[in-house]
């Protein structure tokens, strides 16, 4: 985290700066729509299989 912070302040001066900011905040929204489609699939996948699994329940005699 200090790396972070020590390179947006040496770049605030800087032209390259805000380009770097802007990578970031992309970085960042683009990290954070994985993490939700991810939570998403996790749970439809979640409750696929135990839709499978009350269903080869039901098959035993």
């Amino acid at each position: 985290m200090t790396w972070i912070t020590k390179k947006l302040r040496q770049l605030a001066g800087d032209s390259e700066g805000s380009v770097f900011v802007e990578y970031l905040l992309l970085l960042t929204i683009v990290g954070i729509g994985v993490i939700a489609g991810l939570a998403t699939v996790r749970g439809s996948l979640l409750n696929e299989l135990l839709e499978l699994a009350e269903a080869i329940t039901q098959l035993t005699p």
